[in-house]
């Protein structure tokens, strides 16, 4: 293979993906110098960007953006809402605001208050201060996604010092513009990581020191137009909840 030219080597690469690019450098001068080039992450970076989109400064090569877009998001749409890159496919990622969801009772100080805080995407962020009707949607033009994937919905958030009932599981649900709101079926997620009861998926502890849970799944075919709609609610059980704390709504594809 090292006496393939170079510009052979970059095609060669490019018909794989980031991380099989990124492991090539270690076979030789002439493969690093193809996994650097331009051509190669050419193909690895979206055809079209969002609206919005201006490239970061200083970024000399298309690795450098690449590698920039995955680990440091963009915020687009007035700061509501986050670009980025999966690592090992490139494919477009996003999170959506808390003040660009669609909270019940999220304007009423009674309820729900705006704080800051560290190492968040946002401005700021939703602290659920009680309520008894919980209910948050949010949506994205499909549009927006990479063709030919499999996406998955995730409500990002974290618990304050008191958080209270939520030890029951709540629905959850993803429905497609155009679908039938009677046709769907909500699933039962588990915002705790120890809930009380056994039904339903349970929240992760991210990396990032929050936690997510699974909203649900679709498939971005190319051509798909509308909006995708997400929601998180628990409006049967007359009791207060309180204690949580909303970070956004992050859509990206599945590994």
């Amino acid at each position: 293979m090292n006496a393939l030219p170079q510009d052979c080597i970059a095609k060669i690469l490019s018909l794989t993906s980031p991380r099989d690019v990124c492991r090539s450098s270690a076979v030789s001068t002439i493969f690093r110098s193809a996994a650097d080039s331009d051509d190669v992450w050419n193909q690895f970076l979206p055809s079209d960007f969002p609206d919005g989109f201006v490239a970061p400064e200083g970024l000399p090569t298309r690795k450098r953006l690449f590698f920039s877009l995955v680990d440091n998001p963009l915020l687009l749409h007035d700061a509501q809402l986050s670009f980025s890159l999966e690592r090992t496919s490139g494919k477009k990622c996003y999170m959506i605001a808390p003040r660009a969801l669609s909270i019940v009772w999220g304007d009423d100080r009674r309820y729900w208050q705006w704080i800051s805080l560290p190492n968040t995407r946002f401005a700021q962020v939703a602290e659920l201060i009680f309520v008894w009707w919980f209910d948050i949607t949010g949506k994205i033009n499909i549009t927006l996604l990479s063709d030919e994937t499999l996406y998955a919905a995730y409500l990002v958030f974290k618990w304050n010092d008191s958080p209270y009932g939520f030890r029951e599981p709540v629905e959850a649900s993803l429905v497609l513009d155009g679908t039938e709101t009677d046709d769907v079926q909500p699933s039962m997620v588990s915002l705790m990581q120890n809930p009380g009861s056994e039904e339903g998926q349970r929240a992760e502890l991210r990396r990032d020191g929050w936690f997510e849970v699974e909203l649900g799944q679709f498939f971005k075919r190319r051509g798909d137009m509308g909006e995708i709609k997400m929601s998180l609610k628990e409006t049967k059980r007359p009791f207060e909840k309180k204690g949580l704390i909303l970070h956004g709504i992050e859509i990206r594809p599945m590994p």
